[in-house]
């Protein structure tokens, strides 16, 4: 990773970026027929197979935190329309409004037009002082900048990466973690800008010194084979050669990552010849670093994919050699038995069931506060049923969403920290509902309403943060479906019902402080009764969770129990659930008690949920994200508010207890016949 960093800085340094004889117009790549071609291309990236368009996304939503991106002269829709360079005329829809592109049309344009991406908006900075540190001037503090406003600062920039890698994460300053990040964005960016060099001009402008049997204009496809063997004859490093330099920084665009698990790899090889896909950039610098032929297979798939080059900026021929490029891939895909769930897998893109979610879900919350407003009217029963449909919608849309996951992955819905909270948000809203369905006072819709919203926006920004392609392949060691069915989500469902325990005992605190009942009255007793349900279904469900995972440790790395953080923190659920039910049956806590060990509890399966992976150690820890423990103290502090506050009614009522009890007494002494 290091290496191929260090050989971009070299290759990309004081680079430009050749245009075409003859510039398409960015129309073409807006044209639905082109974009959906593009979007549905199967490639292989960190050993998946997915659409293409999963990659463009996850790409610009690492530059840019977005899956789309205006065309404006300085960020977002505050600037005008920007200036095409082969035209002069200003990128307008109709109304003279900024264009704004998907994240497929994007990458089509940083493609073929390479002149008009490099002064788009894109690379997002949250910490202006970053910008500052690098010698340019900062606008707001969080802005976007183009590639333009950063090139000059390249060479500053690329140098503080170096320096600011060796830190680990964890110490970095914000505006160092800024740099590294911003620095990682414009080396990606430019490589896919200078995806098609290798086609445009694979030797340079000023080709010297060609090797014998090489014409202009070069065509790797027919003369990739002389290349190498006229590097291979060369006695001296390959930099020496004239035309070696820009043919490597093609090969590298060619790859557009330096990452190697995000290699571009479009080439699936003939059924049988192993599990990884070939790339243009890939198969080069194979070629060079192996001494070997580039075989006649891999040399057809380079024509192809020149094709759809060559043939700009006629739009007939474009779209003809796109299609046939992306049939030639399904085929040869087919014959190897992958990429079966391409289609599934763009459905799931477009129909965005988990960020529809949040926002049902939060009209639903709406819906329910509603119900407060007259109650036992008409009124009150029309808004329960709009909160029916739409918690009821929010969480089927949910709970698709999951198994559509499931059904493109082929494996059950957990493997990452990402699917934990899509899995336990769905199963808290399922929950709710089912509460509802069987109390029918509103607490089950009201909980529904605060677990769904709460996991579908938190879900949806820790994808944002992370900017990751968020369908993993599996860890050698998870690659059991059995124990992925049965421990994982018994473990989750757990996790889920102590949570919805907490969301009520929440509720129950939040009613307290608005003077809404009081002790021992029928909606408190009812939320008692509910929220002791959950906690014993949660003990159930984590015990035998729990338990299956030790079965799996033991199965896998064979012992059942070695104090990992993460088995540490299950069985603090399980102890804490026991506590709570042995100490209401023994009367040790009543009502409010209860509720406040709820609130305990709940913190445990914050941090055995998200915590433990932040300590960095253990068998477990697969979901380190920077910046959660202020999150994780953020909700521990509201909860040890609520917690003050229920010690508070619960000492408060012991005292009143006692005055009536001292007053009972006083009184019977005065009514007693003297002696």
């Amino acid at each position: 990773m290091k290496t191929l960093r260090s050989v971009l800085l070299a290759l990309f340094t004081l680079s430009g970026f050749a245009a075409a004889a003859e510039l398409p117009p960015l129309d073409l790549f807006r044209d639905k027929e082109v974009v959906e071609t593009f979007a549905a291309i199967p490639l292989q990236e960190a050993g998946r197979i997915k659409p293409l368009e999963t990659m463009a996304n996850y790409r610009l939503k690492a530059m840019r935190a977005r899956e789309s991106i205006w065309l404006t002269d300085t960020g977002e829709m505050s600037g005008k329309p920007l200036i095409d360079p082969a035209t002069q005329k200003p990128i307008t829809k109709e109304g003279d409004k900024p264009v704004k592109l998907n994240a497929v049309e994007w990458m089509l344009m940083s493609w073929f037009r390479p002149d008009i991406g490099k002064m788009v908006p894109l690379f997002k900075v949250d910490n202006s002082s970053a910008i500052t540190e690098l010698g340019l001037e900062a606008k707001a503090k969080r802005d976007q900048y183009t590639f333009v406003e950063i090139a000059p600062a390249r060479q500053i920039l690329m140098e503080k990466m170096d320096e600011y890698r060796g830190i680990p994460s964890a110490k970095q300053t914000p505006e160092q973690r800024m740099i590294v990040q911003l620095a990682a964005n414009f080396l990606d960016y430019e490589m896919i800008m200078g995806h098609f060099d290798f086609i445009r001009e694979p030797l340079g402008k000023k080709p010297e010194d060609l090797p014998e049997g090489v014409t202009l204009p070069v065509r790797l496809s027919k003369s990739l084979n002389t290349l190498i063997a006229a590097v291979r004859a060369h006695n001296g490093p390959p930099m020496q050669i004239p035309w070696f330099r820009e043919f490597a920084k093609g090969a590298l665009g060619a790859m557009m990552s330096g990452n190697p698990e995000q290699q571009y790899r479009i080439f699936p090889p003939a059924p049988g010849d192993g599990k990884v896909w070939d790339g243009p950039g890939v198969m080069i610098f194979t070629a060079i670093n192996s001494g070997k032929d580039v075989t006649a297979d891999q040399l057809a798939w380079l024509a192809l994919y020149e094709d759809i080059y060559l043939a700009l900026p006629d739009a007939a021929k474009f779209k003809a050699a796109s299609k046939t490029l992306l049939s030639k891939i399904q085929d040869a895909a087919n014959a190897r038995g992958e990429g079966k769930s391409i289609g599934l897998e763009l459905q799931y893109n477009h129909a965005a069931y988990f960020f529809y979610a949040q926002w049902i879900f939060l009209t639903g919350f709406l819906a329910v506060a509603l119900t407060w407003v007259s109650p036992g009217s008409r009124f009150e029963k029309g808004a329960r049923l709009v909160s029916w449909l739409l918690l009821g919608s929010a969480t089927a849309l949910a709970v698709i969403g999951v198994v559509v996951r499931c059904i493109i992955m082929q494996r059950p819905p957990i493997t990452t920290l990402f699917e934990t909270i899509l899995f336990i948000g769905s199963a808290c809203a399922l929950l709710g509902l089912i509460a509802e369905a069987i109390t029918k006072r509103g607490l089950g819709l009201l909980v529904t309403a605060i677990g769904g919203t709460a996991c579908m926006f938190l879900a949806i920004q820790f994808e944002a943060s992370e900017a990751v392609d968020t369908f993993q392949q599996l860890q050698a060691v998870l690659i059991t479906n059995f124990w992925l069915s049965t421990h994982v989500p018994m473990i989750n469902l757990g996790y889920a019902a102590c949570m919805v325990a907490a969301v009520i005992s929440m509720i129950y605190f939040v009613h307290r402080i608005c003077g809404a009942f009081q002790t021992g009255e029928g909606d408190a007793r009812l939320m008692t009764r509910v929220a002791y349900g959950f906690i014993a279904a949660g003990l159930f469900l984590s015990l035998v969770g729990t338990v299956l995972g030790g079965i799996w440790a033991n199965y896998s790395w064979g012992r059942f129990w070695g104090w990992d953080p993460k088995e540490n923190g299950a069985l603090m659920i399980v102890l804490m659930c026991l506590v709570i039910l042995h100490a209401r049956l023994g009367g040790y806590i009543r009502e409010i008690g209860l509720h406040c060990c709820n609130l305990i509890l709940g913190c445990i399966v914050i941090f055995s949920w998200f915590g433990v992976n932040q300590l960095g150690v253990g068998l477990h820890a697969y979901g380190f994200t920077l910046g959660i423990w202020p999150k994780i103290y953020g909700y521990w502090f509201s909860q040890l508010v609520l917690l003050g506050y229920g010690v508070f009614l619960a000492l408060n009522e012991r005292r009143v207890k006692t005055l009536k009890v001292e007053s009972v007494e006083e009184a019977g002494l005065e009514k007693s016949p003297s002696l």
